[in-house]
């Protein structure tokens, strides 16, 4: 094997930009562009705020298929926040940016997993663009919630499918379905952290 970089804690996802820079995660919360001769840059700004306890943190990232148009990275990661008792929790979230040297401006978040719960693992979390442009988003069970990935009603175990700014495809499969989250593409899922699209038939 070759080292192509180091010094980098808890690397996690990994995209290439058209120039041949790489993008890349660290769980604890810091997004660098590598260069194509390995060399590390320093922490780009305007990350979002993550839950970096366990297997939560800063999670994968991906280059818009529309970049050298629009400079849009999107990036999933443990978002905290509070359940609906208002005890801390935490869920994973999709945000896109804008990539403006070294910093990202004009965030938003694209994408929420609901119900929040308090767990520090499965949190799934790959991106695939289709060809199509939209985006599948992989979530994992959230290890406490297990039975929830056989429902339909939360997003714990599911691919969900959305277009770039979140709104839902009204050709999504559960789409239109009573007690149904119209994001859900797929469901029973464990926690994927793993997706590509298959090369011939996408």
């Amino acid at each position: 094997p070759v080292t192509v970089a180091s010094g980098l804690e808890h690397p996690w996802g990994l995209a290439f930009l058209p120039d041949g820079r790489m993008l890349v995660t660290e769980r604890a919360g810091r997004l660098r562009i590598v260069a194509a001769n390995g060399q590390l840059g320093a922490p780009i700004d305007g990350v979002p705020l993550v839950d970096a306890r366990g297997q939560g943190g800063l999670l994968d990232v991906a280059v818009d298929p529309n970049f050298a148009d629009n400079q849009r990275v999107y990036l999933s990661y443990s978002e905290p926040g509070v359940d609906a008792d208002g005890d801390r929790a935490n869920s994973t979230a999709v945000a896109r940016a804008q990539l403006d040297g070294s910093r990202l401006v004009k965030l938003q978040v694209v994408f929420r997993q609901l119900p929040k719960v308090d767990s520090k693992a499965h949190f799934g979390s790959r991106l695939v663009f289709a060809r199509d442009g939209r985006l599948f988003i992989t979530l994992g069970d959230r290890y406490k919630r297990r039975d929830d990935a056989q429902t339909l009603d939360t997003h714990h175990g599911k691919v969900v499918r959305i277009h770039l700014d979140g709104t839902v495809p009204a050709d999504n499969p559960f789409v239109g379905r009573r007690g149904a989250l119209p994001e859900i593409w797929s469901y029973g899922h464990r926690n994927l952290q793993g997706a590509a699209l298959h090369p011939a038939t996408g």
